[in-house]
């Protein structure tokens, strides 16, 4: 009966398409909030949307996919390996993954990330508001004092 009234069961990509368009109003609600743009900080992406912005030292790039059932992907090249002290920079980012909330730090390439990533089901704005607003302090805290413990030049300054 509900089908009547235009609710109940839609197609799923009906559905994932309207999680993902409530899903870009809400971030771009947060990006300017905190203070950006969302206009001036959108990328060109494959699919679905992205922005980037700085946050202090760091690069903060915000994703929404619509691949399988839609995600919000939050993340930061923090610096590029150094040359040296690989095994020790690598053994202080599993020790810092324990002490972060809803962020995660790992290797792609030649680059160290911190990263969240979250489906859109359930996602509602202040998560979503919570997600990048912490990522960008951690990146802006991180990035620094990686490269200075172990030498790596931070990603944002080339």
């Amino acid at each position: 009966m509900g089908r009547l009234f235009g609710r109940g069961a839609k197609e799923p990509a009906e559905r994932e398409m309207g999680r993902l368009e409530l899903s870009l109003r809400a971030v771009e609600g947060i990006l300017r909030a905190i203070g950006v743009d969302p206009n001036a900080a959108r990328m060109e992406v494959e699919s679905g949307y992205g922005w980037n912005f700085q946050r202090g030292s760091a690069l903060i790039e915000v994703y929404l996919t619509p691949e399988e059932e839609g995600y919000l992907q939050v993340l930061s090249p923090i610096m590029h390996l150094p040359g040296r002290q690989l095994l020790a920079l690598y053994r202080r980012l599993l020790e810092l993954n324990l002490q972060l909330t809803n962020a995660a730090l790992g290797v792609h390439e030649d680059v160290v990330y911190l990263y969240h990533e979250r489906l859109l089901a359930g996602l509602d704005a202040a998560e979503a508001d919570a997600i990048i607003r912490r990522l960008a302090q951690y990146a802006d805290e991180l990035d620094d004092a990686l490269a200075e413990e172990f030498g790596g030049r931070m990603y944002g300054r080339g």
